[in-house]
């Protein structure tokens, strides 16, 4: 793992991004100074304020082909013949639920050629979590202090068994 990735969230072009701005169809996010900025093909569809952001989770697979959408779309097809339903799956995403006005709010994104580590998914969705829920989301826009965390986050013990504590007090401090 480069020391400037954990999971989908990777440091390129001296930017943080969440996703694969190189793909075919590209969507990716990018933590921006004034806020998650969701980017289609290049372009920049919408920004979302960080002070807006009253959480945000990550859903993401370690394997491109587990974030398909082809294969949740068949998956769900062969299970409707036998009367099952499935939940979750498909597409890797950004879900939070935003304030002014209260909303909920969706970014699908593409996911890297590269797999992801489970680990590094948890983690960067527990950086996400704590981040914000300490009410710190503004920090997620600053270059240095992400590069700082997640080169901290990254050199935790993979054995560590309180990861979530470790990464409270690494974004607390």
């Amino acid at each position: 793992m480069s020391a400037l990735a954990l999971g989908p969230l990777e440091f390129i072009a001296g930017e943080w991004i969440v996703g694969d701005p190189t793909a075919r169809e590209s969507r990716y996010l990018k933590l921006e100074q004034g806020g998650l900025g969701y980017w289609v093909q290049g372009v920049e569809a919408q920004v979302i304020p960080w002070s807006r952001l009253m959480d945000l989770r990550l859903s993401a697979q370690p394997s491109r082909l587990g974030n398909s959408r082809t294969v949740a779309v068949l998956t769900d097809l062969a299970l409707a013949l036998t009367g099952i339903s499935r939940h979750g799956g498909g597409e890797a995403y950004l879900a939070a639920t935003l304030r002014n006005p209260y909303e909920d709010w969706v970014a699908h994104f593409s996911h890297a050629s590269r797999n992801y580590r489970k680990r590094e998914i948890r983690q960067a969705e527990e950086l996400f979590r704590q981040t914000i829920g300490c009410g710190r989301a503004a920090k997620l826009g600053d270059l240095h202090w992400v590069a700082e965390t997640v080169e901290k986050i990254a050199s935790l013990a993979a054995g560590s068994r309180d990861v979530k504590a470790h990464i409270g007090g690494i974004v607390r401090s």
